[in-house]
C-alpha cells in the first residue's frame, strides 16, 4: 500500500469511527419478518408449515424483550388457508410495539390496507400491493401472457404487479418524503431488482418501479420477501433487502431487527437471516 492510500484508509476509519461516536445509539429499531407461510399440513421439501407457529411464537417473545418502534411481516403470513389465519394471527398479535402487514401471493386476503404509508422521526415507510395486479384480473392475465411471449423468467402465477394507481400514490408518497426531508423505506412482498433475488421471483412490472425509486432523492431501501433464500444487492444509492422465509429455516428461525442510525441501517438477523451494515447517502 503507497503512502496515500494508506492516508486515505486511515482518514476513512476516522470517519467511520467518528460517526459511530457521534451516533452510538439507534434513533429507533423495527423488526422485519418474511414468509411465515403457516398451514396445519405436512412439510413440502425445505417448507415446514406446521413448523412456522412455534418459530412465530418464539420470534414474537425475542421481539417483545427489545425496545422496538413498529415490527412488519412481509406478507405470505399463511399458505392459502383462510382457517390458518386464525392460528397464525393471534401469535403475531401478541407483539407488544405497533405491527403491520403486507400482502402476499399466498394470503387468502389482504390483513388490512393493501397499501398505506406511516411514519417515524426522519423517516417514512411506504407499504405496497404486489398482488395489485395479478392473475385474478383480466389485466393481470393479459400482462402474464405478454411476459410469456416475452420469454421473461417471472412470467409465473406466483407473481404480480403494481397498477397504475398504485404507482401514481407511490410516486406522490416519495415526493412527499422528499418534501418533509425524509428517508423513505419500502416494504413489499415481491422483490424488484434482479441482483438481489432470483429472476423468477421478481414483480411483473420490476423495471417500471425500479425507475421510479430512483426518481426519488428520498429513497433509501426496499425490503421484501417471497424469495425465500434471501438477498441482497444495492443500485444507485438505495438498498433492496430480500428476507428469507421463516418457513424454510430449517432447525433455526429468521427474522431481522433494523437499527436505524443517521447514517446506516444495521441489520441484526437471527437464525438463517444475515446482518449486515447498510450505509446510507447524505
Amino acid at each position: 500500500m503507497t503512502r496515500a492510500a494508506a492516508r486515505l484508509a486511515f482518514a476513512l476509519l476516522a470517519t467511520v469511527c467518528a460517526a459511530a461516536a457521534a451516533d452510538p445509539r439507534p434513533r429507533f429499531s423495527f423488526a422485519a419478518i418474511a414468509d411465515v407461510q403457516y398451514e396445519d399440513r405436512p412439510a413440502a421439501g425445505a417448507r415446514d408449515y406446521r413448523a412456522s407457529l412455534p418459530k412465530l411464537d418464539g420470534c414474537v417473545r425475542a421481539l417483545n424483550a427489545q425496545k422496538l418502534a413498529f415490527t412488519i411481516q412481509l406478507g405470505d403470513l399463511v399458505d392459502g388457508a383462510p382457517a390458518a389465519l386464525d392460528a397464525i394471527l393471534p401469535v403475531y398479535n401478541r407483539l407488544r410495539a405497533p405491527h403491520y402487514h403486507v400482502r402476499g401471493n399466498h394470503d387468502p386476503r389482504p390483513v388490512g390496507r393493501p397499501y398505506y404509508e406511516f411514519r417515524r422521526p426522519g423517516w417514512r415507510f411506504i407499504v405496497l400491493d404486489g398482488m395489485d395486479v395479478s392473475v385474478a384480473d383480466e389485466a393481470g392475465r393479459r400482462l402474464l401472457q405478454d411476459l410469456r411471449r416475452a420469454g421473461a423468467p417471472n412470467a409465473t402465477e406466483w407473481n404480480g404487479a403494481i397498477g397504475e394507481a398504485e404507482q401514481t400514490w407511490l410516486r406522490d408518497r416519495l415526493r412527499a418524503a422528499s418534501q418533509a426531508g425524509e428517508r423513505a423505506a419500502v416494504f413489499c412482498h415481491f422483490p424488484v431488482l434482479a441482483a438481489a433475488t432470483t429472476p423468477a421471483h421478481l414483480l411483473w412490472n420490476h423495471e417500471a418501479i425500479v425507475r421510479l425509486l430512483e426518481e426519488s432523492p428520498a429513497m433509501a431501501a426496499w425490503f421484501n420477501g417471497h424469495d425465500h433464500r434471501g438477498g441482497y444487492a444495492s443500485r444507485n444509492g438505495i438498498h433492496y433487502v430480500t428476507l428469507p422465509g421463516m418457513v424454510e429455516s430449517g432447525g433455526a428461525n429468521s427474522f431481522t431487527v433494523v437499527d436505524v442510525y443517521r447514517d446506516r441501517l444495521e441489520l441484526r438477523g437471527t437464525g438463517t437471516a444475515p446482518s449486515r451494515t447498510l450505509p446510507l447517502n447524505p
